[in-house]
């Protein structure tokens, strides 16, 4: 366990040292306080008939949509190309695989730590849209429901995590990956949108994860079937990502 957590931690600096990913997270609060600035200008537009509490009272929500399906997936294609086909373009692999740790220890702690990224990508949007909603309703409602909607997002997007990882271990090429994975992303949620059915059986169409478990609570049934499609992904993700990692030559 020390060396997986040294290994993680080695794997985290690697992040951190890129500086895109600090402009990212400043884009992600440029985002955040345009969309309050506009919501807040529909509201006075409205001369009242539209109250800014309303606006802002679902606010947390409303921007988890967006990022979870859309923003962060994007963060998580760039910064898994950059520690998986990215070092293997530009020879830092082989530094990686003369320390003497297991390449299954090297695999899964890139792996968490890209998913510790998404974490603190949606820790930050939690925090700035809720210190937004209170600033302008005055109120915490739903703050318990809100944080854990956005924890249980976290399980989907580990998912695509090892989806992209997969994925990674086909090519040398950083630029190659990621655009094989902006592709297939794209091509499974507009099939699942174009083709509802399709939805439940693509990991793509379980990124808003929390809808499972608030709100209209689904049948105990359905959600074990869902649950068990979900584990199904990552294991087989996972696997496959691991045998071809454990089997690259540099």
């Amino acid at each position: 366990m020390r060396i997986f957590t040294a290994s993680l931690k080695n794997e985290l600096k690697k992040i951190i040292s890129r500086k895109k990913f600090l402009v990212f997270l400043i884009i992600e609060i440029i985002i955040c306080l345009l969309s309050g600035l506009v919501q807040l200008v529909i509201s006075k537009a409205s001369s009242g008939m539209i109250s800014t509490s309303l606006v802002f009272s679902n606010m947390p929500m409303t921007m988890l949509a967006f990022f979870v399906q859309i923003y962060i997936p994007l963060i998580i294609f760039m910064a898994t190309c950059d520690l998986f086909s990215g070092e293997v373009n530009d020879g830092t692999i082989r530094a990686t695989f003369m320390r003497p740790v297991s390449r299954f220890k090297q695999y899964f702690s890139k792996i968490f730590a890209i998913l510790i990224l998404s974490g603190a990508y949606l820790l930050f949007l939690f925090v700035l849209t809720t210190v937004m909603k209170v600033i302008t309703t005055n109120s915490i409602v739903n703050f318990g429901q809100n944080f854990l909607a956005y924890s249980l997002d976290l399980i989907p997007l580990f998912i695509l995590i090892l989806f992209v990882a997969m994925l990674n271990q086909f090519t040398n090429s950083p630029s190659l990956a990621f655009f094989i994975c902006v592709i297939i992303y794209i091509a499974l949620y507009v099939i699942g949108i174009l083709v509802p059915i399709m939805s439940g059986l693509f990991f793509t169409g379980y990124l808003q994860w929390h809808n499972l478990f608030l709100g209209i609570l689904m049948p105990f049934k359905a959600i074990i079937i869902k649950m068990g499609i979900l584990i199904s992904y990552g294991m087989i993700f996972g696997c496959i990502g691991y045998y071809l990692f454990e089997r690259r030559e540099v």
